[in-house]
């Protein structure tokens, strides 16, 4: 019977290459999302941003007026009326 070893995850995420692989593909999905998010700005200051960490790099939604989840999920007008949210990150990334 084959057997993983514990430290599996771990090893295969500190991978030179593989951390390398991650950042190009995180940078693809951002090019995506800003180009969608260009197609939809209207005001404000929301903006998409990669950033890389020590093992993983994240394709972040960024909003200084707090509307991100708004804005990736959709929301309610005050009349009760739903918006549908433009699922910017989650196209881009072709979930």
């Amino acid at each position: 019977m084959a057997t993983i070893k514990r430290n599996t995850v771990y090893v295969v995420t500190h991978m030179r290459g593989v951390k390398a692989a991650v950042a190009a593909e995180a940078k693809q999905i951002g090019a995506r999302a800003t180009s969608l998010l260009a197609e939809h700005r209207h005001d404000g200051d929301t903006r998409v941003e990669v950033n890389r960490h020590k093992t993983d790099t994240t394709v972040d939604l960024i909003d200084d007026g707090k509307a991100v989840v708004a804005i990736e999920f959709g929301h309610l007008t005050s009349t009760g009326e739903f918006v549908p949210g433009l699922n910017i990150l989650s196209r881009a990334a072709g979930l």
